[in-house]
């Protein structure tokens, strides 16, 4: 490191830190965003501004899980009821191929497989709310099983899902989005699929513990005009970076979950441009999506 450039000031800190958290991990991961040339470091860049940079982006990942949790728990739970809603007469729904979209039967196949799966592997688990509720009902409602999906598994049943069941849970997300937006209209189920697969895709990177910063999900979130066009968003915009997924949970969140994940991100930034002096904040907030100064923005109020 000190060959390249990179300007070591505590070398026992140093070792000590590529020791418990991997050179690879960190030099490798996050070195990239410093300048260098010729495969050397330019201005100064120290070990410690590396380090903050790894340190800032797990926190930021820390931030966004818990809050794609949270968005997480309500999609579950407004699911759940829309479904066993459609199906109160029908012994369990979720593992007929007649309950999901016609022109879906092959997803809708391993789909079941899946839930079938899940079922029988904690059915044997004598604290598991499965077991309870086979050994005393003979059955297990979808309100018990939506706790033991991941969320993959939530979005590929509501993707497969009929389109009524889509479009109640679609309505029911508005008491969200009417919490940021004013008069934002329809949301039209193929929206919110849409936005789910990028959350799901940003929820994997966070519990993985994979770079968030400089993650692209693999295709743009869809255009919505109620959301995007309040933040100077067009339909030619790129819409796959961690930014896309911030503007989106607004569709998830209610307004304090919303505001809490805001103002941690702003204090998570201010703190970590404290660190920098060989690069800016804003060349990282590039990288997140984010608009240069977003760290400035105004705390918004907990409700």
């Amino acid at each position: 490191m000190k060959y390249r450039n990179l300007v070591v000031v505590d070398e026992a800190a140093a070792k000590n830190a590529l020791l418990s958290s991997n050179y690879y991990n960190i030099i490798n991961g996050y070195s990239k965003y410093f300048p260098m040339q010729d495969d050397k470091y330019t201005g100064g860049t120290t070990f410690d501004e590396v380090t903050q940079l790894c340190l800032f982006d797990g926190e930021i990942k820390q931030a966004f899980f818990r809050a794609i949790l949270a968005a997480e728990s309500h999609l579950k739970s407004i699911f759940a009821y829309r479904f066993a809603e459609r199906f109160q007469d029908i012994p369990y729904p979720y593992l007929n191929t007649s309950c999901y979209d016609a022109g879906k039967t092959l997803e809708a196949v391993a789909t079941i497989h899946k839930l079938s799966g899940i079922i029988n592997r904690h059915k044997k688990e004598r604290r598991s709310s499965i077991c309870h509720y086979l050994e005393k009902y003979n059955h297990v409602p979808i309100w018990v099983l939506v706790n033991y999906l991941d969320f993959g598994d939530l979005r590929h049943m509501l993707l497969n899902s009929q389109t009524q069941i889509q479009n109640n849970v679609a309505k029911d997300l508005l008491g969200f989005i009417t919490q940021h937006i004013q008069m934002p209209g329809i949301f039209p189920p193929e929206t919110m699929l849409a936005f789910l697969k990028n959350v799901n895709e940003a929820r994997n990177i966070c519990a993985h513990n994979n770079r968030l910063i400089g993650f692209r999900c693999h295709a743009d979130d869809k255009y919505w005009k109620p959301l995007h066009q309040l933040y100077n968003i067009s339909p030619d915009d790129s819409r796959r970076d961690i930014y896309s997924i911030y503007l989106a949970l607004q569709c998830f969140l209610n307004k304090a979950e919303y505001n809490i994940l805001h103002d941690t991100l702003r204090k998570k930034m201010n703190h970590f441009s404290n660190h920098l002096h060989s690069i800016t904040l804003n060349d990282i907030l590039k990288e997140l999506g984010f608009p240069g100064e977003w760290n400035r923005s105004e705390p918004r109020i907990i409700q």
